[in-house]
C-alpha cells in the first residue's frame, strides 16, 4: 500500500468515526447536544482537527442525513431482491421502511427534519434519490403488471407512499398512536395492503379511457 492510499483510508476511518461519534451523542441526548466540541471530546481529538474534515456542525449532519438515507436504500434494495411477485415487492419496501424507522429513530429524524436540504430538485442528495428510486420502481412494476399504469401515476403513487409511511412513522414516534409500536405496527401492515389495492385497482378515469366506445347502427 501507497503513502498516499494509507492516508486516504486513515483520513476516511476518521470522518467515519467523527460521524459515528455524532450520531452516539445525538442517540444519548438529542441533536441540539451534537457540537463540534462534543464530538470532538467524544474521538478524543482536538476541535481543531474536526474542523479539517469538515467546517461546522452543519455539515457533519449532512454527512450523517445522507448515510442515513444509504443504508435504507441497502435495506429497501434488500427487500427488492428477496420478494418474489410485484405485490410481496411493494410490501416488503413498506415493511422495510418501517423497520429501519423504528431501529434508527434518532437517524430517522435527522433524515426527515435537516433544514436547508432540498428534495424533488437538482440537489437532492443521491441517496435520497436512490430511495424514492427504491419505492417508485416496484409500484411501477405493480401496476403495469395490473393493468393500472398511465403516465407519471408510479411517480405520484410512490410520493403517496412515501406519505402514508412517513406520516404514520412520525404519528408513532411522537406518541400519537394509541397502543404505541405495537398496534401500530398491525396499522402500518394494513396502509401497506390498502396501497397495494389502490395500485391495482382501476381508477374512474383510467375507466373511462379503456371504456369501448359503442358502435352506431345505421
Amino acid at each position: 500500500m501507497g503513502i498516499q492510499e494509507r492516508r486516504e483510508r486513515e483520513r476516511a476511518a476518521i470522518r467515519k468515526r467523527i460521524i459515528e461519534a455524532a450520531e452516539k451523542i445525538a442517540s444519548d441526548k438529542d441533536w441540539d447536544a451534537v457540537t463540534i466540541r462534543a464530538v470532538a471530546a467524544a474521538v478524543e481529538y482536538s476541535p481543531a482537527l474536526i474542523y479539517e474534515y469538515f467546517s461546522n456542525k452543519d455539515e457533519i449532519l449532512l454527512a450523517l442525513m445522507r448515510q442515513g438515507f444509504a443504508r435504507l436504500h441497502a435495506l429497501l434494495a434488500q427487500a427488492v431482491d428477496t420478494a418474489q411477485t410485484p405485490a410481496h415487492v411493494v410490501e416488503a419496501i413498506g415493511l422495510a421502511y418501517w423497520a429501519f424507522s423504528l431501529e434508527s429513530p434518532t437517524l430517522y429524524q435527522l433524515m426527515h427534519g435537516l433544514r436547508g436540504v432540498s428534495f424533488g430538485t437538482v440537489e437532492t442528495p443521491p441517496e435520497a434519490l436512490a430511495c424514492f428510486e427504491d419505492l417508485r420502481g416496484p409500484i411501477e412494476r405493480l401496476m403495469v403488471a395490473a393493468g393500472t399504469h398511465e403516465s407519471r401515476d408510479s411517480e405520484e403513487q410512490a410520493e403517496l407512499y412515501w406519505a402514508f409511511l412517513h406520516g404514520l412513522v412520525s404519528l408513532c414516534m411522537n406518541q400519537r398512536i394509541k397502543g404505541g409500536t405495537k398496534r401500530a405496527s398491525g396499522l402500518v401492515r394494513r396502509l401497506i395492503s390498502d396501497f397495494i389495492q389502490s395500485c391495482i385497482t382501476p381508477t374512474a378515469a383510467s375507466k373511462t379511457r379503456t371504456r369501448p366506445v359503442p358502435v352506431t347502427r345505421r
